[in-house]
């Protein structure tokens, strides 16, 4: 049983509700297995910025999808779902779905569910919104998610990812991005948090739009 503790996010005309984890060190069972740090059982700076960049820019149409990778607490996920996107909160590991689910719920929302490992990634349904938040910062790790990028998103479809402006996230973009298969937009979004290590963050959010018809 994970103790949890609740977290208020509030967007413009929108209070949300989630639960994480009330104390992360607690869920470490093996501090050399990096599978094994629970990343997932909080909300990071850049989950912030990417909820607050789509609640305020992205109106989804009836019947688009949205898959989160690394979804953990699936706070940007879970901003598409009331914005009427039909959704998918993926991550590796069980507790961290039961979490992002529960947290769906909620707030109103049925949800799809799937665990799935990146470097054994075994979904083949198609996007039209794929979302990365701070999850590109382990160069082993990231070509997997280049590989799910491109065989996951419909054509035409978007990927977006956030980021503190992590020197391992932009190696890896400047590697994978492809001019003829992508156009590609970047902002930065300042993010203010009351009960983090920094008050202010700056997160880059990039968007990827396939160029494919």
């Amino acid at each position: 049983m994970i103790e949890k503790k609740e977290l208020t996010v509030l967007l413009p005309g929108r209070e949300l509700k989630l639960h994480v984890a009330a104390d992360i060190e607690a869920l470490i069972t093996d501090v050399n297995d990096e599978d094994k740090v629970p990343c997932w059982a909080d909300v990071w700076p850049a989950a912030y910025g990417l909820a607050y960049f789509i609640w305020e820019n992205i109106d989804f149409r009836p019947g688009e999808s949205v898959l989160e990778l690394g979804a953990g607490m699936g706070l940007p996920g879970i901003v598409c779902g009331l914005k009427r996107a039909d959704l998918t909160l993926s991550d590796f590991n069980p507790l961290a779905l039961e979490m992002a689910g529960e947290n769906a719920r909620q707030n109103g929302l049925n949800v799809t569910l799937l665990e799935e490992d990146w470097r054994t990634f075994a979904c083949r349904e198609k996007y039209d919104y794929i979302l990365a938040s701070d999850i590109l910062y382990h160069p082993q790790l990231n070509p997997f998610l280049g590989e799910i990028f491109i065989n996951n998103l419909k054509p035409a479809g978007k990927i977006i990812i956030s980021h503190p402006e992590r020197k391992a996230t932009y190696d890896f973009l400047e590697a994978w991005y492809d001019h003829s298969l992508f156009s590609q937009e970047k902002l930065i979004r300042e993010v203010e948090l009351t009960d983090a290590l920094l008050p202010r963050y700056n997160i880059v959010i990039h968007v990827f739009k396939s160029l494919r018809a």
